[in-house]
């Protein structure tokens, strides 16, 4: 069984006033990083006060387009969906990093 989804929360510099964000972590490593969308620049969207993927990492980092989450909750459903299949393996384990949003593929072992 895998390990929970954490959330962490974090202040993101986006560049435009969307900041409020969240590092999503599983086992210890770092599989995600969301971002609140502003209410008043994307309700005519209809995505405002949504979470959106800025990064992935491991197999969260292998969808295109991931869709915008109406809570925190349906954003971690959706790390767990694709993250729970193979344990993450991190840099900070020892390991070589999986696949990530570079697309690069696996690093050699160290």
């Amino acid at each position: 069984m895998s390990a929970p989804i954490t959330l962490a929360p974090i202040r993101i510099e986006t560049g435009g006033i969307d900041s409020e964000g969240r590092l999503a972590f599983r086992d210890g490593c770092l599989i995600g990083v969301l971002t609140l969308l502003d209410a008043d620049a994307y309700d005519e969207l209809g995505v405002g006060r949504h979470w959106f993927l800025e990064a992935g990492f491991g197999r969260a980092a292998a969808e295109p387009r991931p869709p915008t989450f109406p809570t925190l909750d349906a954003a971690r459903t959706w790390l767990d969906d694709r993250t729970s299949r193979v344990r993450p393996r991190c840099a900070a384990a020892g390991r070589s990093p999986s696949d990530g949003w570079c697309g690069t593929g696996l690093s050699p072992r160290r």
